[in-house]
């Protein structure tokens, strides 16, 4: 109860980046290359993956889909951390907790689908299957859109945000903030082309890694810097 609410955030913010780094690797490593699947065909592949992967895709999602929830504490300590650059600030920890609910709900669907509706629709056939299939589809665009939206609002809102604000008060170095600005524009700005450009999707990946860099940054940055203060202020405190 005595740790700052900036330090705990620190600790999520790397919590976050470690559970997303695990959760994808265990997935690919069931031999699922995606979290949401795609519509159609490939939608149709994705099924036959995660039935083939069983339970080894359930656990990597569910990593991702907790490492979310840290990621919530993150932007609050983030918040606690960088206040003093303006009252401005408060709309990134409020864009990134209602883009990061809606990442989360896009991240925690297709394990329903791995689970309830992938083994329904291997197993039936003819209009029962062809009626799986759409539902399928319904449920992989329903998440690829709360993901769009739910990124849009963290990369495009609340990392340019805590970007400049690091760049403002000096709060940790400033090529953090830099990086912070990389994510939101490739994957933030440039990222609200993604739908109509394969090109721009591709072109965004490197905003999708500045911003896992930027995070995990910031977080050891605030650690370091609670830490230092904790040891200046034990050394100047009476014997």
């Amino acid at each position: 109860m005595n740790v700052s609410l900036a330090k705990a955030g620190a600790a999520c913010a790397i919590v976050t980046v470690v559970g997303f780094i695990v959760g994808i690797a265990l997935m690919a490593s069931s031999g699922v290359q995606v979290l949401i699947p795609e519509t159609g065909q490939d939608g149709l592949d994705w099924i036959a993956d995660v039935d083939d992967a069983g339970n080894a895709f359930v656990a990597g999602a569910a990593i991702v889909v907790f490492a979310g929830f840290f990621g919530l504490v993150a932007f609050l300590g983030f918040y606690d951390a960088l206040k003093h650059a303006g009252p401005v600030l408060v709309v990134a920890p409020v864009a990134g907790a209602a883009g990061m609910a809606l990442v989360t709900i896009s991240h925690a669907t297709p394990i329903a689908i791995a689970v309830e509706l992938a083994p329904a629709y291997l197993d039936a056939s003819g209009a029962e299957q062809a009626s799986l299939a759409a539902t399928a589809d319904t449920l992989a665009q329903f998440c690829l859109l709360l993901n769009y939206f739910g990124d849009i609002l963290i990369w495009g809102v609340t990392t340019p945000l805590f970007a400049l604000a690091v760049l403002r008060t000096g709060a940790a170095p400033r090529w953090i903030g830099w990086v912070g600005l990389v994510a939101a524009f490739f994957a933030g700005w440039l990222g609200l082309l993604s739908p109509v450009s394969s090109l721009v999707e591709g072109i965004s990946t490197i905003g999708f890694f500045a911003f896992f860099l930027f995070t995990a940054s910031l977080g050891v940055a605030l650690l370091r810097r609670s830490t230092n203060a904790n040891s200046a202020r034990a050394a100047t405190s009476p014997a």
